[in-house]
């Protein structure tokens, strides 16, 4: 789910995403800096994946078949079934 993931506080579960600046950047001293960034904020962690899940469909990826796409998404469901299998 890179960039993207989600952590739990006692009110809710955020959905963050992991961001690295660009080192070739015209403001940048060279370096590239990596950051996390809070995007949305859920009562429950279905609705947190859901989110993560929108955001990835408008990731700049570009795919060459309808199948090269539900490859992709199925891996995704695959590793969140893992994840919460893992935690069960």
């Amino acid at each position: 789910m890179e960039p993207f993931f989600i952590t739990k506080d006692e009110h809710c579960y955020t959905v963050n995403k992991r961001i690295t600046s660009n080192a070739d950047h015209f403001r940048s001293t060279g370096k590239s800096k990596t950051y996390t960034k809070a995007l949305t904020f859920h009562a429950d962690f279905g609705t947190a994946l859901e989110r993560i899940t929108k955001e990835q469909l408008h990731t700049k990826e570009h795919f060459k078949t309808l199948s090269d796409f539900l490859d992709y998404y199925t891996n995704i469901e695959t590793k969140i079934k893992n994840y919460l299998n893992e935690k069960a």
